[in-house]
């Protein structure tokens, strides 16, 4: 499962650890693209976002980092829909050919057998996180990918742009701009130029779910909402 998700990444790691005499390390900057069609990725230290797209659709589905895989799909799959995979934050990655884990998974039923339970276990979360963004507004979705970057990145300073967020999601710039107003508005983040702080871990987790902000708690450990205040009056 995804390490981003809170999955446990045991499974991958021990791949890594096979593949490391026979793959390549190679370090990778921010904002590249990776041809996972030639080539599988393991990050060690660099975080990855990854989108789904088919046809004229474009849905993000989640990040990988340390723990995870990108491109096994294309082994077990070969029409399953296009995974594109930019780099969000540099670093080190293992890079192997799929021949070379062709011939692994064919020599070591073991090898074969933790390869393909994480490649069908991440295609279900890819297909599973596309389909619930049908559900959720632009708002949500916007919400829900700063949610998920700040866990993947660990850390509320967020380097990324309006651009880089409306790429990600498959919809215009001018819709993400108007999604981060809403969000600064409910106190959940501050967007700057080239970097979004993340104000409200919980506020934002809670907008992304429910499309509000949970009510924050008084000392007394009650809700502090319209109703609250309302009574506060009488």
């Amino acid at each position: 499962m995804n390490a981003v998700d809170g999955g446990d990444n045991t499974t991958v790691q021990h791949v890594v650890d096979r593949l490391l005499p026979v793959a390549s390390r190679v370090r990778l900057k921010d904002g590249v693209s990776l041809d996972h069609e030639s080539d599988i990725y393991f990050p060690l230290d660099g975080v990855v976002t990854l989108t789904l797209s088919r046809d004229d659709s474009r849905f993000q589905i989640g990040f990988a980092r340390r723990g995870d895989a990108i491109g096994l799909q294309t082994l077990f799959v070969p029409d399953f829909p296009l995974v594109v995979a930019t780099v969000l934050r540099g670093g080190t990655f293992v890079r192997v050919a799929p021949d070379v884990l062709h011939r692994l998974m064919t020599e070591e039923p073991v090898f074969r057998d933790r390869l393909s339970t994480y490649a069908m276990h991440a295609m279900g979360r890819y297909l599973s996180e596309a389909a619930g963004a049908l559900a959720l507004s632009l708002e949500q979705r916007v919400a829900r990918w700063i949610t998920l970057c700040r866990r993947a990145l660990d850390d509320d300073i967020l380097p990324v742009t309006h651009e880089g967020i409306a790429e990600a999601l498959g919809v215009r710039r001018s819709g993400v701009t108007v999604a981060l107003h809403v969000l600064e508005g409910q106190r959940l983040i501050r967007s700057r130029r080239g970097r979004i702080d993340v104000l409200d871990r919980e506020g934002l987790r809670s907008f992304a779910t429910s499309g509000r902000r949970k009510p924050a708690k008084n000392p007394a450990g009650h809700d502090v909402g319209p109703r609250s205040r309302a009574g506060c009056r009488c």
